[in-house]
């Protein structure tokens, strides 16, 4: 028994070794790399990390993809992976997924779509959003616009708790 658990320490020792850094490296350890501008390994990082799920990863990658950092820009990469993000409450993707539907870039044209994400940004911190929200209702309908702030609030609650009184 001693010589199996020693053969799979070893083998484990040698696993890690032979992986190198770079298989195992984090979120935190991508972000370094951005913020020193080693795109390349950033990006190998940010997927990884996005892929399993963590939402800053899929934010940045988001914002590689829409820069073009690494790898021509694609907008529908771009809007893919600022959606997952959005979808788990990150106010900056969502304000991004508003602009994107306003502008069409990875997505249809949807002003009301756009409007919707523009309150989960403003609601989730994202200050900037609130320009742009009140912006796109100069072209809704007030039923629209009502319907809209109803299915937000929904969200909101379910997503993040009680809403305060306004």
């Amino acid at each position: 028994m001693k010589k199996i658990s020693k053969i799979i320490i070893t083998s484990f020792a040698a696993f890690t070794m032979l992986a190198g850094s770079n298989a195992f490296a984090s979120y935190e350890d991508a972000k370094t790399a951005y913020d020193e501008r080693r795109f390349d390994e950033a990006f190998e990082g940010f997927t990884r990390e996005a892929e399993a799920g963590h939402m800053m990863a899929q934010y940045y990658l988001g914002v590689m993809y829409a820069t073009g950092r690494t790898m021509p820009r694609d907008d529908v990469t771009a809007y893919k992976w600022f959606m997952k993000a959005a979808l788990q409450g990150h106010p900056v993707s969502q304000g991004n997924i508003g602009t994107m539907k306003l502008n069409a870039r990875g997505t249809d044209f949807d002003v009301t779509g756009s409007y919707f994400w523009f309150i989960l940004a403003e609601d989730g911190g994202f200050e900037k959003a609130r320009k742009f929200m009140w912006r796109v209702t100069n072209y809704m309908a007030r039923e629209d616009i009502n319907s809209i702030r109803a299915k937000a609030d929904e969200w909101i609650k379910e997503n993040r708790g009680e809403r305060p009184e306004e």
